[in-house]
């Protein structure tokens, strides 16, 4: 017996695969994108530049690496904005969010002592950001408890 793959999946999967967008083309997409494209545009491109800043790290180029966890987080503000302001994609970008300071957290636990604060208090910003958010979505109630 002889398995044949319909030729629409074949372009299907083609079509996923190339999906992938550069940093550069997400940076571009996430400036010249409104509303909830943005949002997603932004958030994407912050992943992208926060594993390059993680490189940057690695490789010892500390000035670098912060510009670019500046960069992260010029980002994260612009995507939260436009979520909230068109909103649309709210949960999407909280739940991206958790998960950018999840590993910038992880990031930051891998750093000399003298290169941690500038990281770890973009990870409280993105902390304050995910509030902004959850209160967008359900109200001052559902603002975190015991931080300010």
């Amino acid at each position: 017996m002889r398995w044949q793959i319909p030729v629409w999946v074949l372009l299907f999967a083609c079509c996923a695969v190339a999906k992938t967008e550069s940093p550069a083309e997400l940076k571009k997409y996430a400036d010249n994108s409104n509303g909830g494209d943005r949002a997603r545009y932004c958030i994407e491109y912050a992943h992208a530049e926060l594993e390059y800043a993680n490189d940057l790290f690695t490789k010892g180029d500390v000035d670098q690496a912060q510009a670019a966890v500046s960069e992260v987080m010029d980002y994260v503000r612009k995507g939260a904005a436009a979520a909230k302001s068109s909103g649309k994609r709210l949960k999407q970008t909280e739940i991206e969010l958790r998960k950018l300071e999840k590993r910038m957290k992880d990031i930051a636990e891998s750093l000399n002592l003298d290169d941690r604060p500038p990281v770890l208090k973009s990870v409280d910003e993105i902390e304050q950001v995910r509030a902004g958010l959850l209160t967008a979505m359900f109200g001052p109630q559902a603002e975190p408890k015991g931080k300010s």
